[in-house]
């Protein structure tokens, strides 16, 4: 399985900060500012990088959920 530049994204605290707000289930963007304290351009950026490199998918417009990817960083 050959690596590609997604599965080498380095999570900085931020990203790490958005999924473990998501493990509890689904979360938009308000709800991840309010339980970080992030503003709403970092949780968008972060919300963007973390969807491309597939730590999060898009449910419907800004709702997200962690995808397996994303617990198993975690759980590191």
């Amino acid at each position: 399985m050959a690596l590609t530049l997604l599965d080498m994204v380095e999570l900085d605290d931020r990203d790490l900060a958005v999924l473990a707000v998501m493990v509890d289930g689904r979360a938009n963007p308000y709800l991840i500012r309010e339980e970080t304290g992030l503003d709403k351009g970092d949780v968008n950026t972060v919300l963007v990088r973390l969807a491309r490199a597939g730590y999060v998918e898009q449910v419907t417009r800004g709702l997200y959920e962690i995808t397996e990817k994303g617990l198993e960083t975690l759980q590191e």
